[in-house]
């Protein structure tokens, strides 16, 4: 019975120990806000911060019919941790047929991305132009893609 009894010990502290590590409490900050390009609304973008240093985690979202985009890092939505940023927008349209002539996978029913909806430039963390900071608490970074 005290082996048991050690056991259940054990495993308790191994629970509480790892308990932690995950997503919750990460330090994360909320970040949110609209894309644009031209004025008008970008949906179904590919939102995307890259830290500067190198050293911290990427932060990721989507955007909605209107624009509008939440970043998540260890979960959906659950923000970005603090620092500075080089900011990616890919905007496509819907993927299609291989056109004859290119070449694929050769996989039956294979697909291609669609056509790029923004310039390509703003497709790469190195040639967009875009940086944010994200700071304590909540911030709202919105871009207009003038091009």
């Amino acid at each position: 019975m005290p082996e048991y009894s050690f056991r259940i010990a054990w495993s308790l502290l191994l629970l509480c120990l790892t308990a932690g590590c995950g997503g919750g409490g990460s330090g994360t900050a909320a970040v949110s806000g609209k894309i644009t390009h031209k004025g008008k609304p970008l949906a179904k973008a590919n939102v995307s911060f890259t830290p500067v240093d190198g050293e911290s985690r990427a932060a990721t979202g989507l955007t909605d019919e209107s624009g509008y985009y939440k970043l998540g890092t260890f979960s959906t939505s659950d923000g970005a941790l603090p620092g500075k940023y080089r900011v990616v927008i890919i905007a496509r349209g819907p993927d299609r047929p291989p056109r004859p002539g290119e070449t694929g996978s050769g996989m039956p029913g294979e697909m291609m991305p669609g056509e790029a909806l923004i310039p390509m430039k703003y497709f790469a963390p190195d040639s967009s132009g875009l940086t944010f900071e994200v700071k304590k608490g909540s911030n709202s970074a919105d871009f207009d893609l003038a091009d």
